[in-house]
């Protein structure tokens, strides 16, 4: 009986032998070249966590559906993540309170946008392009409120600094077979001083209100003109036709006498 024993625990030790040696082969083996690579690995999700357990990155889907990677910071605060939405592809940068700082997004339709966000979101820089339109960058003020932008519109600059309620404060704008222009607005959004080239002639005007006040320009050939104006009518005017008068020198001496 005592000899049935010892054969029985010597053929449990070599099978246990045998199994353990191969499961320790397969967990604790170092990775080799020759080892098989999968091809596909297909999942719900993947997470990568740190010493502590806790998650630090992940590609999963949002709760619309959409696929997204994102990156945690060691407090659990999502600062980067990429994610395909609805309208086309995003990529968000955001601070330790999860606020985004920076993004860059396209759409469906070709047009994209990047911008750099200030305190809750809002935003204080962005570049902004659409098809058959052109780019534009947009400056903002604490309130998300826009100041200054510059834009291309169907081959059309132009740049703009804007009052505290949208409206310009100062334009300049150049158009082709036109010219470039300087314009000063009102706080009735109303153009009242300019100075620019329009067909290649020079021209000057301040008004208050309307097409009252003063214009100058080249006439159409070639002369200059000079007006005072009242609701676009000539109240007084010069043209460039030289009057017979004494010279300028005469006419200091007789004022300074």
């Amino acid at each position: 009986m005592k000899a049935i024993h010892i054969v029985a625990i010597i053929a449990i030790s070599f099978i246990a032998g045998m199994f353990g040696g191969t499961f320790s082969e397969r967990v604790f083996a170092n990775p080799k070249a020759e080892a098989k690579i999968h091809e596909q690995i297909i999942a719900r999700g993947f997470f990568l966590v740190d010493e502590n357990k806790k998650t630090r990155a992940g590609m999963s889907f949002d709760p619309t559906g959409q696929p997204v990677i994102y990156v945690k910071d060691k407090n659990g605060a999502v600062r980067a993540y990429m994610a395909c939405e609805k309208g086309g592809p995003l990529v968000a940068l955001n601070n330790s309170r999860e606020e985004m700082s920076a993004y860059m997004e396209a759409d469906g339709d070709g047009s994209c946008s990047m911008g750099l966000m200030g305190a809750k979101e809002k935003a204080r820089l962005t570049i902004v392009y659409k098809p058959n339109k052109g780019p534009m960058l947009g400056m903002f003020d604490e309130n998300n409120i826009s100041k200054a932008f510059m834009m291309v519109a169907r081959g059309k600059p132009s740049i703009s600094l804007l009052q505290d309620d949208k409206k310009p404060a100062i334009t300049m704008l150049w158009g082709p077979n036109r010219g470039a222009l300087l314009g000063f607005w009102n706080s009735r959004n109303e153009a009242k001083a300019g100075f620019g080239l329009m067909n290649d002639k020079p021209l000057l005007f301040a008004y208050r209100p309307d097409d009252t006040g003063l214009l100058f320009n080249i006439q159409r050939d070639g002369r200059p003109a000079l007006g005072l104006l009242t609701e676009g009518r000539p109240e007084w005017s010069a043209t460039g036709t030289v009057p017979q008068m004494p010279a300028l020198d005469g006419i200091l001496d007789q004022v300074l006498r």
